[in-house]
């Protein structure tokens, strides 16, 4: 929480808290308004009352920005309630304060409008439930490290991208640490990477080479490239206020990267990171100032069909690459799922993480859509799922999860999963 945003609710609080207790108190002047207003000691007493609960929920709201934009909103209504009364009975001394107190929680609930953002989340459509034969624990992580991505590498090395100290509530990556994680297929485990504080660590992505890619954000913006030995850069810089999320290689041999806050995909030459906006569009957009969710999230080809998660809007977006560089009118392939990041199987079909909804829908080619796992099987918070790539391991779907860091939970476990039989007929 910035300084402005912790003074304004102090303000307010205090304000309030003055308010109630001349009531409560029954200061002279607060009885003489009283009266004038032809109220007595009951009424008095209920308007203190009131002002005092949603004072204390003001100062209890600095510790939990969920709480602000709700007591914002009880407050400006209280104080609506306040100035209509003296204005219905003609008496408005110290209207100007209450007016004033009333636009500074206006100002509070427009500074920290989680409440408001978690209260539009998009829906989830409810899909039949078909389960995988089996979903098992492979490892859960330390308290508040969670998981933004999972891919493995020809070798079958799982790697994973994880994250602590990041404020969810409010996006604050100042305090942020991350790491990519390289556990082998016999299950020991490395640090592959660490990049720098105030960073967090994205999406993975492995070309037809080999060579690993992967998105971040924090104060290191862009695309980052790695060596087999672990040695990385940032070879790709994007714009100040992007946000790329999503990144997979195209039937070009180029990367694209979703860009969640300038609803567009980036097209960046793997080789000398120059970066041009190779898809643009409203559709890719979440809705302005209420949107917790983001815009374009994950993104993947299948031959030469580009699909996209748009997560504020719960659908995913299809559009084809002409053998021009060109792509064609963007369609929606489903609707009703806020998904997260996913995978595609030989058939085509699509196996989409819905984040804090805590499912993972199976989408065929043909549009039918089914739920293949829930929190009943440990899937909670889920981010991010890849295919095995080891014989024997094909049908196997590896899950990365926050562990329900997204919902508020400071001590959340991120943990990684394996669902098997996922590779099924389209």
């Amino acid at each position: 929480m910035n300084m402005l945003t912790l003074l304004i609710q102090s303000l307010v609080a205090l304000g309030f808290i003055a308010r109630a207790a001349g009531k409560l108190l029954g200061t002279e002047q607060v009885r003489a308004q009283f009266a004038a207003l032809r109220l007595g000691r009951p009424a008095r007493w209920a308007f203190g009352g009131l002002e005092l609960v949603g004072a204390i929920a003001m100062l209890a709201a600095i510790a939990q920005p969920f709480l602000v934009f709700f007591v914002a909103v009880y407050l400006v209504l209280l104080s609506v309630a306040t100035l209509l009364l003296q204005i219905a009975r003609k008496h408005t001394p110290g209207a100007s304060k209450v007016a004033l107190l009333m636009a500074g929680a206006v100002i509070a609930a427009a500074l920290q409008p989680l409440g408001l953002k978690v209260l539009t989340l998009p829906k989830a459509e409810a899909l039949p439930l078909d389960p995988v034969a089996s979903a098992r624990t492979v490892k859960s992580y330390a308290e508040g490290q969670w998981f933004e991505s999972v891919k493995l590498g020809p070798d079958g090395t799982v790697y994973l991208t994880a994250n602590t100290g990041e404020n969810y509530a409010t996006g604050d990556k100042s305090q942020a640490r991350a790491q990519v994680i390289a556990r082998s297929p016999g299950g020991s485990e490395r640090i592959f990477f660490e990049l720098p504080q105030g960073s967090t660590a994205g999406v993975i992505a492995f070309d037809g080479d080999g060579r690993m890619f992967m998105t971040g954000q924090g104060s290191q913006l862009g695309v980052w490239r790695f060596t087999a030995d672990g040695q990385g850069e940032l070879f790709a810089k994007l714009p100040r206020g992007s946000w790329p999320n999503g990144i997979t290689v195209g039937p070009d041999k180029q990367l694209y990267v979703a860009d969640a806050a300038l609803g567009l995909v980036w097209r960046i030459d793997p080789n000398t990171g120059a970066a041009e906006r190779a898809i643009e569009s409203d559709a890719l957009r979440a809705r302005r100032f209420i949107a917790l969710a983001p815009g374009a999230n994950g993104l993947h080809f299948f031959g030469r069909d580009l699909y996209v998660t748009v997560s504020d809007a719960a659908e995913v977006l299809k559009l084809t690459l002409g053998q021009d560089g060109k792509f064609g009118a963007l369609s929606v392939f489903a609707a009703g799922i806020p998904g997260d990041d996913f995978a595609i199987d030989d058939q085509g079909t699509l196996y989409i993480t819905t984040h804090p909804f805590n499912t993972i829908v199976r989408v065929t080619q043909s549009g039918q859509r089914t739920v293949i796992g829930n929190a009943t099987q440990g899937i909670v918070g889920a981010t991010d799922v890849a295919f095995g790539v080891m014989p024997g391991d094909r049908d196997t779907l590896y899950v990365a999860t926050d562990g329900g860091a997204f919902s508020g939970d400071l001590k959340a476990r991120g943990t990684l999963l394996a669902l098997k039989g996922c590779n099924w007929p389209g």
